[in-house]
């Protein structure tokens, strides 16, 4: 009985030091892979002809697909929103997906056709806000589920507030 014991415990221990060397192993490929993604010199994650115009400005893309509903509400509102970045120096657009053409009525400035771009950006979410810098780095993508959202998420990169109702002076 107690010679089973000890197999079981070394067996016990060789499954721990075998996790052990496994789990390590893993943590050094997540962290390689992070490190090869994250960077902004890798050439394969840039988009050039998606540059900002400029080192101090960024570029903007509102990512939309026809089969989203809430890409719908996100649109209806670029339109303020592109005016006032465009406004403050900021490159904008907006990227159909899809490749549907559905938004070229939208009053949504430039428009490209982005179907290859959905598997290098790895967008699993539509609408979404591409935020790029004077390289075509990829800086972030932010998932944007509704108008404010939308709003929030551009605010930080305007100079001055854009004016969207007119103001009365009387706090509500």
């Amino acid at each position: 009985m107690q010679s089973v014991l000890v197999v079981l415990l070394v067996l016990a221990w060789a499954a721990i030091a075998f996790l052990t060397f496994g789990y390590a192993a893993l943590v050094g490929k997540v962290r390689a892979l992070e490190s090869r993604g994250s960077t902004s010199s890798d050439p394969a994650r840039r988009w050039p002809d998606l540059a900002a115009p400029a080192a101090a400005k960024r570029t903007l893309a509102l990512v939309v697909s026809s089969t989203c509903p809430t890409c719908e509400e996100a649109v209806a509102a670029w339109p303020a929103i592109r005016r006032a970045l465009s406004g403050a120096g900021h490159r904008t657009l907006l990227i159909d997906i899809d490749n549907s053409g559905r938004w070229k009525d939208a009053d949504a400035g430039e428009i490209r056709q982005g179907a290859e771009l959905s598997s290098p950006l790895l967008l699993a979410y539509q609408p979404a806000l591409l935020l790029l810098d004077a390289d075509g780095a990829l800086l972030s993508a932010e998932p944007v589920g509704s108008a404010e959202t939308l709003t929030a998420l551009t605010a930080e990169h305007l100079t001055s507030a854009p004016v969207t109702a007119s103001t009365t002076g009387v706090a509500s």
